[in-house]
């Protein structure tokens, strides 16, 4: 799965260079935007993950009072 992935990515990034004429800022920016949403996405997992499994029996703490002073 991890290589069929990374084989997309590697053609696209190969097909921008060649038939796009990308420059390699601009595959640089578009894998940033890549990196950014793939961390949106480990949030919203991590999130759903907590929803599931997280548990609701835990009373919440109380901050101390010096904490936002």
């Amino acid at each position: 799965k991890v290589e069929k992935l990374h084989d997309v990515i590697d053609k696209s990034i190969d097909d921008s260079f060649k038939e796009d004429k990308l420059s390699f800022m601009e595959v640089d920016f578009a894998l940033l935007m890549i990196h950014e949403k793939i961390a949106q996405q480990k949030i919203e997992l991590y999130n759903l993950y907590m929803k599931e499994h997280g548990d609701d029996n835990i009373p919440p703490k109380d901050s101390p009072d010096t904490m936002y002073k």
